[in-house]
């Protein structure tokens, strides 16, 4: 069989550097600025899925006691709920968190017959649940950043 081609030149192989010592970060600063540990990715990749099974749980639960009626007590259960989701879920799918919570308070608490509908009540269900969304996803981001500054400074005074 004829090589088609001549031979590449075997290089020299590059001396290996080490990295002084000012380069390299303790453990803990690496474990809290890179990537999340596999658990805690896998839940917050979870939370929307895990969410929407317990929102439907929780429309359900107020059909079959007959408190879907207290709208105003069922939109501030729902929001709790998004609150939680939220804050446990990426921020990215916090959108989506909030959609699914709005969907199910307004096709089955508002609306009983899994109707979604534009009126006042509607607007104002997706405005208090989008607010819920947010207030979440800033407690986890403020949680995740005081976390990753005492990793970072070692836990210093005034981290309670």
């Amino acid at each position: 069989m004829a090589a088609l081609h001549h031979p590449l030149p075997r290089t020299p192989a590059r001396p290996r550097t080490r990295r002084p010592a000012a380069d390299v970060r303790p453990a803990s600063v690496a474990r809290a600025v890179g990537p999340a540990p596999a658990a805690d990715a896998l839940g917050r990749d979870l939370a929307l899925p895990v969410g929407t099974a317990v929102t439907a749980v929780a429309v359900t639960a107020l059909s079959v006691t007959g408190q879907a009626g207290h709208r105003w007590l069922s939109l501030a259960a729902f929001a709790l709920l998004t609150v939680g989701i939220a804050a446990a879920a990426r921020p990215r799918l916090v959108p989506a968190v909030v959609l699914v919570s709005w969907m199910f308070f307004d096709g089955f608490v508002v609306h009983q017959h899994a109707e979604l509908g534009w009126q006042q009540a509607d607007r104002t269900s997706l405005w208090v649940l989008s607010g819920a969304g947010l207030a979440g996803a800033v407690c986890a981001a403020a949680a995740r950043g005081r976390r990753a500054a005492r990793a970072a400074g070692g836990g210093g005074a005034g981290t309670g």
